[in-house]
């Protein structure tokens, strides 16, 4: 009877260990961390400062393939500054495993990486999230409450919005997009998790955007504004300058207020590009990410 029971404990003990590695099991490696959550092996590449971290940037890749280059050269570039940069490889994407799921499982893998930021020495730490994977950082930012900043640069807001465009436009893309996203689009939208922010953030929106029209960012302006945020508002050109020309159709939804204090909401336009980062982009979210990770 002793002997069954000692047993059924290490049994008990053994099926806890098991559940601590599948919510857990951060391990360094060369290059990067690899991490479990829910039985799906996960990767994220570190880029590490030669001191102490400042804070940490971490920078979501768009799109369904692992990240470009592009990207480890902002994670590069982070580290130079002397913060830790992180580029996740989402889920069925590079280095993960698992399954795409557009804006859902995503967010809350990055959010549980998150938390394992000050077993890196990390005290502050913001997102920028380009595209697809603005929608993840703001979801991930709002899941895990800590953050400093949100960048959600030429981000979505509206699936079923880009559906019906996809149909109208390009619809052969349109089957993969439903076998990518599912038949439930309300569900990826990061609205909701945009109410639950507490931390300050920047939006980042082209003008001619094909795929997301700028009515969508004004849409989480509203959100925003509608929890008591104050969101200041910007036009700019491509080169950065303040936008003199007229904003007509879509564009027209921005209510241009100038710059406020950093720490407070922004939504910047530029409304003659298309989906595409650009200098002038890049340096508005360093910018604001500098001021959110300050000492």
């Amino acid at each position: 009877m002793k002997g069954v029971l000692v047993g059924v404990f290490l049994l008990g003990v053994l099926l806890w260990a098991l559940r601590q590695v599948q919510e857990g099991g951060f391990r360094l490696e060369a290059g990067g961390v690899a991490y479990l959550r829910q039985g799906v092996g996960l990767f994220a590449e570190l880029c590490r400062p030669r001191g102490a971290p400042r804070g940490a940037v971490l920078l979501v890749p768009g799109g369904f393939g692992p990240p470009n280059p592009t990207m480890a050269e902002r994670c590069r570039a982070w580290a130079e500054r002397g913060f830790l940069g992180v580029v996740p490889h989402l889920r069925g994407r590079g280095g993960s495993g698992g399954r795409i799921t557009g804006c859902l499982e995503e967010g809350e893998d990055l959010a549980h990486l998150a938390r394992f930021l000050p077993r890196l020495g990390v005290r502050r730490h913001a997102y920028l999230g380009y595209s697809l994977g603005a929608c993840v950082a703001l979801k991930a930012a709002a899941l895990e409450g800590g953050s400093s900043g949100v960048v959600f640069a030429i981000g979505p807001v509206d699936f079923e919005e880009q559906a019906r465009i996809l149909e109208r436009t390009r619809s052969e893309a349109l089957a993969r997009w439903r076998e990518v996203f599912g038949e439930d689009l309300a569900r990826q939208s990061p609205l909701p998790h945009a109410a639950r922010l507490r931390a300050p953030l920047l939006v980042l929106q082209s003008g001619n955007d094909p795929l997301i029209p700028p009515t969508q960012a004004c849409r989480l302006r509203d959100l925003r504004e509608a929890t008591g945020r104050r969101v200041h508002q910007v036009a700019l050109t491509r080169e950065g300058a303040p936008w003199t020309g007229p904003l007509t159709k879509g564009r027209a939804c921005l209510r241009p207020t100038g710059f406020g204090p950093l720490g407070e909401d922004h939504l910047i336009l530029f409304p003659d590009l298309h989906h595409a980062v650009i200098p002038a982009m890049e340096a508005q979210a360093e910018r604001f990410l500098l001021y959110w990770l300050r000492p």
